[in-house]
């Protein structure tokens, strides 16, 4: 019997999948460049000036004053002195008055496009965080595509059909073998007769589980009591013993006689997915952030339990993230000193994309 799976997310979430027609939305991430750190500097140096403008014209007002008091002490040879300090007091004044015009005109211009960058940011993070969750999505939807039209291959229901020939056996195998040399998102690709014993698989390191009972797998037995070739199973994240206790997710399809749509199940083919590789590389590789950026950014996947499956920086995988969801599909609240962005997957044709969640975080 194959090593029992240790799911990220506990207990089988497993879902049963068939085609509809819905249509999806399509969303692209947004331009890296971060003018909100741009204008927060800027502001600090306008802030900045500002203020010695302002000091200054204080400390010049208050040197004119001196003169004037001084050019009276002396009396008739300062009343020259005394012409030059009001003038200086008057230059003072000017200097005063355009640093509080400069202060109630660009300062809150510059206000106002801080407010304005701030929602382009903050839009942009959950344009990230919707990408981020579509994109795999998109990428799983395949899967599902894959395991049902590979499950009607001749090479595997006839093996299924005549269990004691040891050539159609082989010939099963060697037709995995085939797809997982090209499908390089497969961690492997197993068939399993009625009873759950594993026939064939074909990943070469993985020859030792033909034969292994995979009867008790939630997978074979939700393929294996499916209605036609429409229908799909869907695995939980979990960690598998049997693949050095990397991260999958399993996508199962009933075999049926014939390779037809309506047939008897005569067996089940799964295909493991990847996930360590492939989720790590949606969270990390493809979210347009700059190298700065990154330093105060974090990009993570939770399943529909809030569990994170996936994380740009490798922390905090299994376990449950304090996610305050509201009812709108997309949305950010501040958590501390940190923002939280989310969106919800609106799911790809007939894949709900099993509730996952994209989340920046910003600290």
């Amino acid at each position: 019997m194959l090593g029992q799976q240790k799911p990220i997310n506990s207990g089988w979430t497993g879902q049963v999948g068939k085609s509809t027609n819905s249509a999806p939305k399509n969303t692209t991430g947004a331009p890296s460049n971060d003018i909100n750190a741009n204008l927060q500097t800027l502001k600090s140096f306008v802030f900045g000036f500002s203020k010695q403008n302002r000091e200054i014209s204080d400390r010049t007002r208050l040197l004119a004053l001196n003169a004037t008091i001084e050019a009276a002490r002396v009396g008739e040879q300062g009343r020259g002195f005394q012409v030059v300090a009001g003038e200086v007091k008057s230059l003072a004044d000017q200097a005063r008055t355009a640093a509080e015009r400069f202060e109630q005109n660009v300062i809150p211009t510059l206000e106002d496009c801080l407010h304005v960058a701030e929602g382009m940011d903050e839009q942009r993070l959950k344009d990230v965080a919707l990408s981020t969750v579509q994109l795999i999505v998109r990428n799983l939807f395949e899967r599902t595509a894959d395991v049902r039209w590979w499950a009607t291959d001749s090479a595997f229901w006839q093996a299924l059909a005549d269990p004691t020939n040891t050539s159609l056996k082989r010939h099963a195998s060697d037709r995995l073998g085939v797809i997982h040399r090209y499908y390089t998102v497969y961690k492997d690709l197993v068939l399993a007769d009625p009873s759950g014993e594993l026939i064939a698989c074909a990943n070469p390191q993985a020859r030792h589980l033909i034969g292994a009972d995979v009867s008790g797998e939630a997978w074979f037995r939700d393929a294996m009591q499916s209605r036609s070739g429409d229908d799909y199973v869907v695995s939980p994240v979990f960690r598998s013993p049997d693949y050095g206790q990397k991260t999958i997710l399993t996508y199962a399809s009933a075999v049926r006689e014939n390779g037809t749509r309506t047939g008897k199940p005569v067996g089940v083919l799964g295909v493991h997915f990847d996930w360590e590789a492939q989720g790590r590389s949606v969270v990390k590789d493809e979210p347009p952030f700059s190298e700065t950026e990154w330093g105060t950014l974090r990009v993570l996947l939770l399943d529909a339990e809030l569990r994170c499956i996936a994380a740009s920086d490798g922390e905090g995988l299994g376990q449950k993230f304090d996610l305050r969801m509201t009812n709108k599909p997309t949305d950010s609240y501040a958590n501390g000193s940190q923002r939280i962005v989310y969106a919800r997957t609106q799911g790809y044709e007939g894949y709900d994309g099993l509730g996952w969640i994209g989340v920046v975080v910003r600290s």
